[in-house]
């Protein structure tokens, strides 16, 4: 997610190694979406819950950075896809109103929904005491280091690894924090540190484990499941490491405008939509349990 140091194009990049696409070809392909096979009904008692100006204008104006796949990119017609965009679509509807989306630069979203030119923002969130001070941080996700490898060699354990080559995107939290973290813990436990196979984009660290040369490899557990979807059961992921909890930015004194979204997306989670749209867009390791506001430990 956008607190850790991964390039985010990369990730709309994943898609290009797996269906023969050009690395900018997430969003050219046909528009995906989990909606077209829900039915979403409103929740009148979420929907009281909205400021009385989002009720007048009957939408959310929502801030998005669609560089972010499979959270949110963008199809051939340059409009906003993605797990967390079906996931808004779906709270809209649950509250009775639509979604205006605004394309925008990540470092734009939240000083424009202070200044509330945006309701809500989406680009990968993590929610964080830092964040909390100015916003409401509706946590709707959780995401960390994850590890995916061929089918027939699953990854159980951190120190599965050990000893492995794996594969990385330079530059990121993974190989200059994580796979440091993992060496030490290996060397612990008597076995061989993990050799790093650094490259120059999320594809290639795919492409060398989809052909054989590396073992493994390391990222965001978002772009992790998404790969993982896109292989059709020839990777497997590991459980998520190191997680933390992601969702939506809004202003504090916006009235019950968190609550009302944090209603919409519980009574979506009650009906099994919210479970439906993680596990279209391969993302389901990362569902949470218990939705909350401002859930931050630190």
């Amino acid at each position: 997610m956008r607190n850790r140091t991964l390039t985010v194009l990369a990730m709309a990049a994943v898609a290009a190694v797996l269906t023969g696409c050009s690395s900018g070809a997430a969003g050219s392909a046909d528009r995906q979406t989990a909606l077209k096979d829900l039915t979403i009904e409103k929740l009148d008692a979420a929907a009281a819950l909205l400021p009385a100006d989002i009720q007048k204008a009957g939408k959310l104006v929502v801030g998005v950075d669609p560089t972010y796949a499979p959270n949110e990119f963008k199809d051939k017609d340059g409009a906003p896809i993605g797990w967390e965009i079906d996931l808004i679509d779906a709270v809209a509807a649950k509250l009775g109103v639509k979604t205006d989306y605004r394309v925008a630069k990540f470092d734009n979203i939240v000083p424009s929904i202070l200044g509330e030119k945006y309701d809500m923002g989406l680009g990968g969130y993590y929610d964080t005491k830092k964040r909390e001070e100015t916003l409401d941080m509706v946590d709707f996700f959780t995401a960390g280091n994850q590890f995916a490898s061929p089918a027939d060699k699953p990854i159980t354990d951190e120190l599965d690894v050990c000893g492995l080559k794996v594969a990385v995107q330079n530059g990121g939290s993974a190989p200059l924090v994580y796979l440091p973290e993992i060496d030490k813990k290996c060397e612990a436990a008597g076995k061989e540190k993990v050799t790093q196979l650094g490259y120059d984009t999320q594809d290639d660290a795919t492409a060398a484990v989809t052909l054989g040369r590396a073992d493994a490899m390391v990222a965001d557990s978002p772009v992790i499941g998404y790969a993982a979807k896109l292989s059709k059961g020839k990777l497997v992921t590991s459980p998520i490491y190191d997680s933390l909890l992601s969702g939506t930015p809004v202003k504090k004194d916006r009235g019950q405008f968190a609550d009302a979204i944090l209603a919409a997306l519980q009574d979506l989670q009650k009906d099994g939509s919210y479970t439906k749209i993680l596990t279209f867009w391969g993302v389901e390791n990362g569902a949470l349990d218990t939705m909350q506001i401002n859930g931050a430990t630190e």
